[in-house]
């Protein structure tokens, strides 16, 4: 088992490896022994028996465990969802000795998390997330959500977990799409923070998948890297933001398309794009496209870039006024330097604007130096 400790004030750990779910109880009977304990999760997880498993699981060594699950997609993160589920916990009588359990992907750990973070202004919450996103991004470093219809996350809290349980076989029963989308973060951490982490990535004889002997370990290396930036900024002031890499134009692309685009694949859209505009205005010196194009294409995570031609410009642009990257007049942008090392650069909103106005003009005039998946290389 691989096991990273987040040293925040309250210090929790991340478990990692497989059948995980089949031995919950060793692996939070700390927490929930005598406590109710509710899981929430979502109808995809439900059916692959997962619910079913860890409430077998944990049912003995707790006062209760009760459940609650929500159909499956980004539309479940909303403040009416959040409401009700507050309203269950209060009809149900969960005290702040009690604890909830997010079982899926982000969106159930967003919402869990925002929840437990405010239900009688704090109650534990464990992440057992289901998906590799969420697994080695959104279930660690205690950032809770919704969506507003505004935007993207616009409401939350910073708020730990108490532990975190990442199982490598649920992994197994995601489609390729959304396994490509867990790669998306793989490949963000690896631009901004760890070269040799991007390489592995890189020189493989066939691409990363959920059935490979060396998952686990890069699991764990996203999550230290993940660890090692919330310590030195929890509150996402600094050196936070550089986990944002592609994220402002990714949000925004999720949102104009009514998230029809993944998160995966808008982040991947948001870092090629970012990457380009970086090259085209002079903020970089080093020529990384054409291969970080190629390692982008081996997850198939450019084949909806051609959607962005048809979104209005003002969408994208309404989308970003709410990003939480903006303070003022000014945005924040992370842009990569090299292979593994990127900066934060803070330049007035409009001047990001009209240089994002130019990429987007170019693409949909088919100028932009891109090869999507499936596109002949000359």
């Amino acid at each position: 088992m691989e096991k990273v400790t987040v040293a925040v004030e309250t210090p929790y750990d991340v478990l990692i490896d497989h059948d995980l779910l089949k031995h919950a109880a060793a692996h939070l009977e700390d927490l929930i022994q005598g406590k109710k304990v509710l899981i929430v999760t979502d109808e995809n997880v439900a059916s692959f028996g997962y619910l079913g498993n860890l409430q077998e699981a944990i049912v003995g060594i707790t006062s209760g465990v009760d459940t609650y699950v929500l159909p499956a997609g980004e539309a479940q993160k909303s403040a009416e969802n959040y409401v009700a589920l507050q309203g269950h916990l209060a009809t149900l009588n969960y005290s702040r000795s009690d604890v909830i359990i997010a079982l899926g992907g982000g969106v159930i750990g967003d919402l869990v998390g925002f929840t437990a973070a405010t239900y009688l202004r704090g109650i534990d919450y464990i992440q057992i997330p289901t998906t590799l996103l969420s697994a080695i991004d959104s279930s660690v470093g205690g950032k809770t959500a919704i969506d507003l219809p505004q935007g993207k996350n616009l409401v939350g809290a910073f708020y730990q977990p108490r532990r975190v349980l990442c199982d490598l076989d649920t992994f197994q029963t995601l489609g390729e799409t959304i396994f490509e989308d867990g790669c998306a973060e793989l490949i963000k951490y690896g631009m901004i923070l760890d070269g040799d982490l991007l390489g592995q990535l890189m020189d493989r004889e066939s691409p990363l998948n959920a059935l490979s002997g060396d998952l686990g370990a890069i699991v764990k290396r996203c999550v230290e890297i993940k660890r090692d930036v919330v310590l030195e900024d929890e509150h996402d002031l600094g050196l936070r933001q550089m986990l944002n890499f592609g994220h402002t134009i990714g949000h925004a692309v999720e949102q104009a398309s009514h998230y029809k685009v993944s998160h995966g694949r808008g982040v991947a859209t948001g870092m090629i794009l970012t990457q380009i505009m970086a090259e085209k205005e002079g903020l970089t010196e080093l020529f990384l496209t054409e291969r970080f194009n190629k390692l982008l294409n081996q997850y198939h995570l450019l084949n909806q870039l051609n959607l962005v031609k048809d979104y209005d410009f003002e969408d994208l642009t309404a989308a970003m006024t709410n990003d939480k990257k903006r303070r003022g007049g000014e945005i924040t942008e992370i842009f990569p330097d090299s292979f593994g090392k990127c900066r934060l650069e803070t330049m007035p909103f409009d001047q990001y604007a009209g240089y994002l106005a130019a990429i987007i003009a170019d693409l949909k005039a088919d100028k932009l130096p891109i090869v999507l998946d499936g596109d002949e290389v000359a």
